[in-house]
């Protein structure tokens, strides 16, 4: 049988020392992992198409996006087998080491291979960071949750800010290939942070095999896996198709398109920061009609703009609705899922979060052929601010049904 800790008892307390410190917050940003992985390589994938020929190649680099996030998927899956074996520390810093040599290989593989390997460490990432978000339930008590895991995106979006930028220049000065080596660099650097700062998740008996209880708590959960996958749907569209609109408008330099992109993550970081405050003053029930108002407003601007002003305005808003969204559902599954299978369901989530996000190039990709990016981006906007208003009747219904909570800051 499982063990099942008291639902709101972390890991044994650690003396609050600077080294308690870096190791928390080290193993809280397994979402940089998965934020660099795409954001090294988004401000470079017009440099690897114009370099592959250009033209309908360029569909094919889309592939660069999407095959990271069909390994997110089948990762997620695959982190709950890990997390019935070993202890969530143990699969962190074991997918840190994967991570940085999968992620070196992009420095010298043909297009093939280099899609290939994106797969795998969209494998890895899914795994980091299911790991992360169990191990701030595991170590994190009840109160503290939002605000460390807004603390925990705003310093994933400042470090995804640096990777990008970093790529744009390294790939500007000494071409996009050198720009794979940042992998090994952010692996290496946070394995021996988190070897060094942070103590071994605490021992728990369980089964080899997953028993009809576990399933059981795993499917009540469905609703929470629903909304990852229709709201990631459409918050994707800024990653998979940010540095196309910015080269069609004008800026034509990888270290130009990371900057701009940069104003999306600057956003996420303050308003990640904000989180707790946002949870308080509007609740959880109504976080969702908030969260997609913003984005759909983003996407329609964006989709509009002719100039650099225009365009960062929308990604501005669209890196608002990000950094609401994403420790909202990192929260929500928090709040709903037994202690004993945070792992299991963090990993289900990463699976829906970025299934939804492969869909988005994939279907994104003949739309774009065939009506132009333009268009494409303008019609996911138009669906978010559909699902906007559902989201604003289910609110209000449950605002009515319980009165939110008083929050925490």
């Amino acid at each position: 049988m499982v063990a099942i800790p008291p639902d709101e008892q972390p890991a044994p307390a650690e003396p609050l020392s600077l080294r308690t410190i870096i190791g928390l917050a080290i193993l809280s940003l397994g979402s940089f992992l998965v934020g660099a992985m795409l954001t090294v390589v988004i401000p470079v994938l017009p440099n690897i198409a114009r370099e592959m020929g250009g033209g309908d190649v360029a569909v094919a680099v889309q592939m660069l996006i999407a095959m990271p996030m069909l390994g997110l998927v089948l990762g997620g899956f695959g982190a709950g087998f890990l997390f019935r074996r070993f202890q969530p520390r143990t699969v962190f810093l074991g997918g840190l080491v994967a991570y940085g040599l999968i992620g070196v290989a992009g420095f010298g593989l043909s297009l093939p291979l280099l899609i290939g390997s994106r797969l795998l460490i969209g494998i890895v990432a899914a795994v980091i960071a299911a790991a992360s978000t169990a191990l701030v339930g595991e170590r994190v008590p009840e109160r503290l949750r939002p605000r460390v895991l807004g603390w925990s995106v705003a310093g994933a979006a400042a470090l995804g800010i640096l990777a990008m930028i970093a790529s744009g220049r390294i790939a500007d000065a000494y071409g996009w290939r050198t720009s794979f080596l940042l992998f090994p660099v952010i692996g290496g650097l946070m394995f021996a942070l988190v070897a060094t700062c942070s103590s071994p998740s605490p021992a728990t008996i369980r089964e080899t095999t997953v028993g009809a209880r576990d399933w059981r708590g795993l499917a009540a959960l469905w609703p929470v896996f629903v909304f990852v996958v229709l709201v990631n749907m459409t918050a994707f569209t800024t990653n998979s198709q940010s540095s196309f609109l910015l080269a069609e408008i004008g800026v034509d330099s990888a270290q130009g398109r990371a900057q701009m992109m940069g104003i999306n993550q600057a956003l996420i970081f303050a308003t990640a920061i904000l989180f707790p405050v946002a949870r308080r003053l509007i609740g959880m029930g109504m976080l969702p009609f908030v969260i997609l108002g913003i984005i759909g407003g983003g996407l329609l601007l964006f989709a509009r703009a002719h100039d650099m002003a225009t365009a960062a305005i929308g990604l501005a808003l669209l890196g608002i609705g990000n950094g609401l969204l994403f420790p909202y559902q990192s929260n929500l599954l928090l709040q709903r899922a037994r202690p004993d299978l945070r792992g299991q369901a963090a990993g289900l989530v990463v699976s829906c979060q970025f299934l939804a996000d492969a869909i988005n190039p994939l279907i994104l990709g003949p739309v774009i052929i065939l009506f132009g990016l333009r268009t494409a981006i303008a019609w996911v906007g138009i669906l978010t601010l559909a699902g906007c208003a559902l989201a604003l009747v289910a609110g209000l219904r449950s605002r009515a049904a319980t009165p939110a909570p008083a929050g925490v800051a």
